[in-house]
């Protein structure tokens, strides 16, 4: 195996089963699937991976907990989860799976990412999967291919510390996504339910077990419910069965009330991808992607402050302005670069109420002001040490992207910024480590630098941010960083998509995660012996913070 794979997150459907402990305390009504009763073991987590949009039932209304998954689901759903789109390739590469399979653009992804390999020249598409290769399957796409070396000992009564899939299991379990007791079953096929439970909550840490095992102790707190000046606009349910509303803003909160399609409802707030509201005097939440906007902003004058609060520069090249506090909403014209706007309303995000051609609109803060100074940021040369990363086709990861990154430093630092390296040398530095001098730093933002390892096929550059804290921004550094190496480095899009890296994870500030391109690519590796690619690529890096700044 290669020494790792960077492939995370991002939506899909369905993973593997433990024992009756696994619950979370479930939410009191399911009328999406019939076959998911109110007090279903995995209800919480397949109901998360259906309001997320990814994961359905069959025609007959009936999500199929207990059928074993088979090799082409799960290549379906983990291209899915990983943001990766299909493969269509103009020759099959397995003999048992021709072209007008139903998976076959999945199954040649899969394989192209190296999730799956084939036995033989065939890829045995209807197998079952067992739970011991989903639990690898998922370590390594959720928390690296370094995952197979976990020697932490486990408490199952039928898995040896000599097990093909100890480290991976164990993996699991010190990330909270499953009990450590009792019987695995490694052998036994994984179920569609299993699966939805462990892919859930890969992907989303509010779903994975805790030691009280309980919800957020604030949710039942007594809330005011605000004026109607503070609505942010009225929307209506669109949703074709009964739309959960919840005590707080994620699936692992419980469900307080239904309402059906054609609802109107308050908007007081937006979390992420969840909408404050209120049903019966109670403050829920219901996800954004089932309530249409009825009124627009702006409506009722009224409602909206007489003075602004605040006076701001656009520093963005061009900046959107949007009917609705989030980018979901439709953009009702840009400001340029230069333009001042009055702040009138700071909303729970990073969204703020403008007024714009005399009517109310919003536009994101992160592109107001003069952004550009006392800038402090964490250069993360990945690996070092006695970890050398990935290893292939004459090049080492953890050399390549040290020279890339102290040359980062040098373009940063003669703009001024205060650069901050987790190493300058052959050191190995832990992750927790690496996270701690940013945090100490209190850098405005992370940027770690790798290069990739997958199969011989798999090419050209990719970024990561975690939604877990600061994803909007995030997601818009890693965005500018990609555009960049693609167009300076001449590495192809590979894509950019939501991960759960140790160090993304867990720095507060923005923060990105890089792979140059695929060192096991004798394309890509090719590109990076030439003489100046080094130069290239960091140039490529510090223009891509710059753009995410609008230096």
């Amino acid at each position: 195996m290669f020494k790792k794979i960077s492939y995370v997150l991002l939506a899909l459907s369905l993973l593997l089963s433990i024992f009756p402990t696994l619950g979370l305390e479930k939410a009191k009504a399911s009328d999406r699937y019939s076959d998911v009763g109110s007090n279903h073991w995995a209800l919480d987590e397949i109901m998360y991976l259906a309001d997320e949009k990814v994961a359905t039932g069959d025609d007959t209304g009936k999500f199929r907990t207990t059928e074993p998954l088979t090799r082409a689901q799960a290549s379906v759903m983990m291209t899915n989860a990983l943001g990766a789109s299909g493969l269509n390739r103009s020759a099959a590469s397995f003999s048992d799976v021709n072209r007008d399979f139903w998976a076959y653009t999945r199954i040649e992804r899969a394989a192209e990412m190296g999730i799956f390999q084939g036995n033989n020249g065939k890829f045995s598409p209807n197998d079952s999967i067992e739970k011991a290769q989903v639990a690898a399957v998922v370590a390594r796409a959720f928390f690296g291919q370094e995952s197979q070396n976990n020697d932490s000992s486990l408490n199952y009564d039928d898995i040896s510390n000599s097990f093909w899939a100890n480290g991976y299991i164990a993996t699991l379990v010190d990330n909270n996504i499953i009990e450590d007791k009792g019987n695995y079953k490694p052998n036994q096929p994984a179920t569609r339910a299993e699966f939805a439970v462990f892919l859930a909550r890969a992907m989303n840490d509010n779903l994975r077990l805790s030691e009280e095992n309980d919800e957020n102790e604030d949710e039942d707190k007594t809330e005011v419910k605000p004026s109607d000046k503070e609505v942010l606009f009225e929307g209506i349910v669109d949703a074709s069965t009964p739309l959960n509303v919840r005590k707080g803003p994620g699936t692992n909160h419980g469900v307080i009330e239904t309402l059906r399609d054609g609802t109107k409802v308050d908007v007081y707030g937006i979390e992420g991808s969840w909408l404050e509201i209120y049903v019966n005097d109670a403050k829920g939440y219901v996800h954004q992607n089932y309530i249409d906007e009825a009124d627009g902003i702006g409506s009722d004058d009224s409602s909206k402050p007489a003075q602004p609060i605040a006076e701001a520069k656009v520093t963005a090249s061009t900046l959107m302005v949007r009917s609705g506090p989030s980018a979901s909403y439709d953009s009702v014209g840009s400001l340029s670069q230069g333009d001042v706007v009055n702040i009138y309303e700071e909303t729970s995000g990073d969204w703020v109420l403008i007024k714009f051609n005399g009517d109310w609109a919003y536009t994101h803060s992160g592109y107001l002001n003069d952004n550009t100074a006392d800038k402090t940021i964490v250069i993360d040369a990945g690996h070092g040490g006695s970890d050398p990363g990935a290893q292939a086709n004459g090049l080492v990861e953890k050399n390549v992207v040290l020279s890339v990154a102290l040359k980062v430093e040098d373009l940063l630092e003669d703009d001024g910024v205060d650069v901050v390296m987790t190493r300058r040398n052959d050191t190995f530095i832990s992750l927790s480590g690496r996270v701690n001098i940013a945090e100490r730093a209190n850098a405005d933002s992370f940027v770690s630098i790798h290069a990739n390892a997958a199969s011989a096929a798999a090419e050209g550059a990719e970024t990561f941010y975690n939604s877990s804290s600061k994803a909007k921004e995030s997601r818009e550094l890693a965005e500018a960083i990609q555009d960049r190496l693609v167009r300076d480095t001449g590495m192809s899009y590979r894509r950019v998509a939501n991960a759960g890296f140790y160090v993304i994870k867990n720095t507060t500030m923005p923060s990105t995660l890089i792979e140059l391109g695929f060192l096991t690519n004798s394309k890509d590796a090719n590109r990076m012996k030439k003489a100046g690619y080094n130069d290239k690529a960091a140039k490529a890096v510090y223009n891509g913070i710059k753009d995410y700044y609008d230096w």
